[in-house]
Parts: C-alpha cells; sequence; structure tokens
C-alpha cells in the first residue's frame, strides 16, 4: 500500500545499516539462490495497471547465478496457467553492491522476444545474508526477497 512505503521505507534503512555483507557481490555463494519476491515498490512488476487476471500470481521469483552472471525472472498470470520470464546478464561494478543488467530475452508464454539493447538498468544489493536480499533499482524502487 502507498500509504505504508514511508514507514517501510524507514524500517528498510534502519534494516540496510546492519547488512551483515558490505560487498554483496563479493559473496557469489550467497548471491546465488532462486529468491522469492516479498516486496516491491515497482508498479510495473506488481502489475498495478494491468487488468486482475493478467497481475503475476501468486509468487515473482528471481533466480541468480553470481558465477555465471546471468539472471532470470519469472512470473505466473491467469491463476498460474501462463508464465512469463526475462533472461538478463549481469555485469559487476567495481564498488561491490551495484550490478549492471542488461537484458537479453523476455518470455511471454511459449514466445520468446529478443530483448532491445537499451532494456537495461542496474540494480544496488544494500542488504545480503543467507535468507534476505534487498536492492535498490536504477529507478529508485525497492525489492525485498527471501531465499
Amino acid at each position: 500500500k502507498v500509504e505504508l512505503r514511508p514507514l517501510v521505507e524507514e524500517k528498510l534503512e534502519a534494516l540496510e545499516a546492519l547488512n551483515p555483507t558490505p560487498r554483496p557481490l563479493e559473496a557469489p555463494d550467497l548471491l546465488t539462490a532462486c529468491w522469492v519476491l516479498k516486496y516491491t515498490t515497482a508498479d510495473s512488476i506488481l502489475g498495478t495497471s494491468r487488468l486482475r487476471p493478467f497481475r503475476p500470481r501468486p509468487r515473482i521469483l528471481q533466480s541468480i547465478d553470481a558465477k555465471n552472471l546471468r539472471a532470470k525472472n519469472e512470473e505466473w498470470l491467469l491463476l498460474g496457467a501462463l508464465r512469463n520470464s526475462v533472461v538478463a546478464d549481469l555485469e559487476p561494478r567495481d564498488d561491490g553492491q551495484t550490478i549492471d543488467v542488461q537484458f537479453r530475452r523476455f518470455g511471454i508464454g511459449w514466445l520468446r522476444i529478443r530483448a532491445p539493447k537499451s532494456a537495461r538498468g542496474f540494480l544496488n544489493t544494500t542488504f545480503l545474508d543467507h535468507d534476505l536480499r534487498i536492492s535498490r533499482g536504477d529507478r529508485g524502487n525497492i525489492f525485498i526477497l527471501q531465499r
């Protein structure tokens, strides 16, 4: 809910200050996992502008392979009958927290579409432990994921 965002942001900043892994990109064994999205401020990922049957349910997953620098996001629509996905290449920056993301392929059900070169962004991982990952995107969005 939009009205809870300031409170979530405040609590999130306090948690980020306790980050046990200040350079998460140097901890590939912790980063590599299938993560379940628990909270985000990214309306495009939540599908808030889509009709209800086309909003992702019941979960959104992000699989990260830190050793091979690949990521895959998956969502299910129409009560799980249709799976959408995106595959991306990852390029770590020198700060140990930020990774550039170049999307390579979008999948809409059975259809696969090559992503344009302009489909790119970055993520700054601000908290990482064995069970929880918090990232902030290039558009100011927050992502909280659980292993």
